[in-house]
């Protein structure tokens, strides 16, 4: 199996840790969205009994921000071979490693009945391990304290829960500064990008960032 895998040295560090909250803040252009969506691809393919829930304040935005990126790094890496290894599915959208049964789910935060589906979330194989929170500044820290209460239980050897915010920077009295990133937690990584650490975007893209 021949992957196409292009990583950005810059998230080497947030990639290999198994801290229990990454926590991203990055520019337009960084990188951060891909590289999570590819990271989350190749830890479901070789880690068995892991299951991912993408989080969005509005579920719908899933399709177009998370879903999409997940699906464009599985065509990045295997191209006309996508199908071989992962389902891929739209009604309900949804994504499943064939190797394994992995699967990464999707959900939303909008109101209480959203909050209630992600409350009883279960998977045929394996546990819910993973969550990635998309524009994480759009969730409340009740949201997020919601989903983080879900992952918890004993694991197999080698085995961790995280959950991954990625958002662009809002302003100086967001809770997520507050909580993550003004005060030490041994259990959080906090990781700023910005487009001069992305090696993959084009000279234009530079050119108008500047």
């Amino acid at each position: 199996m021949n992957l196409n895998v292009k990583a950005n040295p810059c998230f080497r560090e947030v990639d290999r840790s198994t801290k229990r909250y990454i926590v991203m803040k990055g520019s337009a252009g960084s990188g951060k969205s891909v590289d999570t969506a590819q990271n989350y691809i190749l830890r479901l393919m070789k880690d068995k009994g892991r299951n991912l829930v993408c989080v969005r304040k509005s579920h719908i935005t899933n399709r177009d921000s998370t879903y999409a990126e997940l699906t464009g790094a599985v065509y990045r890496m295997f191209g006309d071979k996508a199908e071989r290894y992962w389902k891929m599915t739209t009604s309900p959208l949804s994504l499943e490693c064939r190797a394994n049964g992995n699967r990464i789910i999707f959900r939303g935060m909008n109101d209480d009945k959203q909050r209630e589906k992600l409350k009883s979330i279960t998977f045929q194989k394996g546990k819910l391990t993973d969550v990635w929170c998309e524009e994480a500044t759009e969730l409340t820290q009740a949201d997020v304290e919601i989903i983080d209460d879900r992952l918890r239980g004993e694991l197999p050897p080698g085995q961790f829960y995280q959950l991954r915010m990625t958002f662009n920077p809002v302003n100086k009295n967001h809770w997520i500064k507050k909580v993550y990133f003004d005060r030490y937690d041994p259990d959080v990584l906090t990781h700023h990008s910005t487009y001069l650490g992305n090696r993959f975007i084009d000279e234009a893209y530079h050119r108008r960032m500047e």
